[in-house]
């Protein structure tokens, strides 16, 4: 009988212990669900434009897909209409981006300069353009109505190659749930390991300039 109770007052105390502990993880994961972060998914819509010179003219290479997503943390909220970006303090915004671009999706209006272009960035080795965000800073102060204006470190990848790179971005609200993120940047392509082209034609050979200019719109949108 002694054994019985002995076993019994353990036994319920066992059954409270893990009562009581499973209500103190509940209460600490709580905060921790509470802070997940707001994601915007890439969405149909986004333009790149790659802009270059040759010995002969100024050239030009169009894409519509830009993938990856855009993330806040919770409380961060991007409404242009408001002086100020909510959960934003000291300026720095702690986002997190991953963003992609296929390198046959991006052409001209010639498919011989395409394919010039992409065996010069060798598109079958590395098939995508790539970046990761490192750093966000609001541009302030923030004039209420108009596209935030922010300043971002990050590391762009091309042909396998990864450079840091500083580019300025504006973002601006599409709707309550869409958001246009806008930037430009000058680039040389020997910084990523690839050979200006210089095709051969009829005349003799084209000389395509190193430097290039990437301009770019990139629509996000939170889950439906």
């Amino acid at each position: 009988m002694f054994n019985f109770m002995v076993r019994s007052k353990f036994s319920i105390f066992g059954v409270n212990a893990v009562a009581a502990l499973a209500g103190a993880v509940l209460i600490l994961a709580a905060p921790v669900q509470a802070q997940k972060a707001v994601r915007y998914e890439a969405k149909p819509g986004s333009k790149v434009r790659i802009e270059g010179t040759s010995t002969i003219h100024d050239w030009t290479m169009d894409g519509q897909i830009i993938g990856g997503y855009l993330e806040v943390p919770a409380g961060v909220v991007l409404d242009q209409t408001q002086a100020a970006v909510t959960g934003v303090t000291g300026g720095k915004l702690n986002a997190h981006v991953e963003s992609s671009i296929p390198i046959r999706s991006i052409k001209s209006t010639h498919k011989g300069m395409d394919e010039v272009m992409q065996q010069a960035m060798n598109a079958a080795e590395h098939p995508k353009i790539q970046y990761r965000l490192g750093e966000m800073t609001l541009k302030e102060p923030h004039a209420a109505g108009t596209p935030f204006q922010f300043d971002t470190k990050g590391e762009l990848v091309i042909n396998g190659t990864t450079n840091q790179i500083s580019l300025p971005v504006s973002i601006e609200n599409v709707d309550k749930t869409k958001l246009k993120v806008i930037g430009a940047i000058p680039l040389k392509m020997s910084d990523f390991k690839i050979k200006p082209p210089a095709p051969k034609i009829a005349l003799g050979a084209i000389s395509t300039g190193d430097e290039v200019k990437i301009n770019f719109e990139w629509l996000v949108a939170l889950p439906e």
